[in-house]
């Protein structure tokens, strides 16, 4: 444990290192845009929702995911994870800190025939395996969907990002402060529940990531989630990952921070969502209050939205920039001008 929270401590270290002091979003001058601009409300998205079809989703190598599923199975064929959880004499002491019914579950394993539980194991596998194209679709979804983020840049001068990001420049983009720190806590008092942002740089190269041991793990946890409904006793996710440990917690921050070199022009950031909210969680979209520290409007805005979003700003205290040709540079960049 001590080990895993020193190689945390020392990433975090890193990125708030690295951290930019302003990070922009750009945004189109819908209604529902604006809104969430007076409101303060960042939100976030998750990975099947994005402009890039290969964000948030995993690469696995089908061959390596079949001998993976077949290793599962000791020599009598059942499934190597219950076979060695039940040779002991008592529940793991970490299954028992986790899980307030973990005595009851592991008598219902224990209990459990054995002929039953290699039936199971042996059916759920061979399942698996007859369907592993439509499986790993569905873990490929499923990944996509609970991994929610929000994006950032470190440009604000890039004509590029004004057209493709804010609607051929007739948008806006706001700018944000995070400080050096790259964690973010948001707490409701009323509804007891946290909220936490963490932003990481997004990498950019010409491979994917390879996540078969992360695919394949997924696999193990959807097999023993279908035991412990066949054998008919309770589970919850603690249970499962004590069981059968992930083998890299950081995978799904990992795999949604790795994007083509096509990209890298957008020097992007990404703000990464988790809660101990279930409901909060299981939201396609989700929100946290985050005011800006400013607000800059594109050179072919509209009076109307220009006026809308100034008067917004002033009611914030906040500056305003408009974006313009500079004519002196031959550079491909953009300049801002203030407007209050």
């Amino acid at each position: 444990m001590e080990e895993k929270k020193a190689c945390y401590d020392a990433v975090d270290k890193y990125v708030n290192s690295i951290l930019p002091n302003k990070l922009y979003r750009f945004r189109a001058c819908s209604e529902r845009n604006l809104s969430a601009f007076y409101n303060d409300e960042l939100w976030f998205s998750n990975g099947s929702t994005m402009n890039d079809d290969f964000d948030a989703r995993i690469y696995y190598d089908k061959k390596r995911i079949e001998g993976r599923l077949g290793s599962l199975l000791s020599e009598e064929g059942e499934l190597k994870a219950v076979e060695k959880l039940i040779t002991m004499e008592q529940p793991p002491q970490k299954l028992l800190e986790l899980i307030p019914n973990a005595e009851y579950i592991f008598k219902c394993l224990k209990e459990a025939p054995k002929g039953q539980r290699v039936d199971i194991s042996n059916n759920l596998i061979q399942h698996l395996l007859e369907n592993l194209d439509v499986a790993l679709k569905d873990t490929t979804e499923q990944v996509q969907r609970i991994t929610k983020f929000a994006c950032f840049t470190q440009k604000i001068c890039s004509d590029m990002m004004w057209g493709q990001y804010s609607n051929n420049a007739t948008g806006f983009a706001l700018e944000y402060e995070f400080g050096n720190e790259n964690k973010i806590t948001y707490v409701d008092n009323n509804m007891q529940t946290h909220v936490w942002g963490k932003l990481f740089p997004v990498i950019y190269d010409d491979k994917r990531l390879d996540t078969t041991d992360y695919a394949a793990y997924l696999f193990q946890i959807q097999i023993l989630k279908g035991m412990a409904q066949s054998i008919g006793f309770p589970y919850n996710a603690s249970w499962l990952n004590a069981v059968v440990p992930c083998p890299d917690e950081f995978m799904a921050t990992k795999l949604a921070i790795k994007k083509s070199t096509d990209w890298k022009a957008e020097k992007e950031w990404r703000m990464f969502y988790s809660t101990d909210n279930t409901l909060l969680a299981n939201e396609e979209h989700s929100c946290v209050i985050q005011k800006p520290s400013g607000v800059y409007v594109g050179r072919k805005i509209s009076k109307i939205n220009q006026k809308i979003i100034v008067d917004m700003a002033k009611e914030k205290g906040i500056p305003v920039y408009k974006m313009d040709f500079n004519e002196d540079s031959r550079n491909y960049k953009l300049k801002k001008y203030r407007l209050i």
